[in-house]
């Protein structure tokens, strides 16, 4: 069963064996089977759709991605699982928070987007749902494909800049987990543990 583009399960469970918390060997091999997995399932996408640049309405599908993407991030980085119809904690609490918590603690804690303010509620509702459920922002926000100097300005999202942003986070994420560096305050030891976490599930539930 392939897992991150053409990695499989048993390529996962014979690296896994090889990664140690405390030492940065094979952890960038680790991080691969992450860069495949984003890669063939939403960069791709994604930049393939941003390159159309045809501004016919295609910037929905866009930030549709992204909002994938970004619950895929966080519950990367927090080690959290879905298990219908709860959201587990690697401690096997239930995070309470669930979906809109995920995006809370995305627009808090991870730069570049903790400096820009931007209200992860607010994102989950009117973003987030919107263009899951009724294929709309709503409640005012916007997305663009204007130029701009930010990926988000008030309630206006620029598709583009906002991917960039997105990529710039996913390779401070690749830093910490390779090079052994703290990501947002989250010690690298927590980081790799719930890295593990995530595609050991990854591996059951496929």
């Amino acid at each position: 069963m392939e897992i991150a583009g053409k990695l499989t399960i048993k390529d996962w469970a014979e690296l896994e064996k090889k990664l140690i918390i405390d030492n940065d060997e094979n952890w960038g091999l680790a991080f691969h089977f992450f860069e495949e997995r984003i890669r063939t399932r939403y960069t791709n996408p994604i930049n393939a759709i941003l390159e159309m640049d045809l501004k016919t309405g295609e910037g929905f599908a866009v930030v549709n991605l992204q909002c994938s993407l970004i619950e895929t991030i966080e519950s990367f980085i927090n080690g959290i699982k879905y298990e219908h119809p709860n959201f587990i904690l690697p401690n096997g609490n239930i995070f309470k928070e669930g979906s809109n918590g995920i995006f809370i603690s995305f627009f808090n804690n991870r730069e570049p987007f903790k400096s820009k303010e931007i209200n992860g509620m607010d994102f989950y509702r009117y973003v987030r749902c919107g263009l899951l459920h009724e294929t709309q922002t709503k409640n005012g926000w916007k997305i663009s494909a204007n130029e701009t100097n930010t990926s988000i300005k008030g309630k206006t999202i620029n598709r583009n800049l906002f991917q960039k942003d997105i990529e710039t986070l996913m390779e401070n994420y690749k830093n910490a987990i390779t090079k052994g560096e703290d990501l947002d305050g989250i010690k690298v030891s927590k980081l790799r543990e719930n890295f593990k976490v995530k595609f050991k599930n990854i591996c059951l539930k496929s």
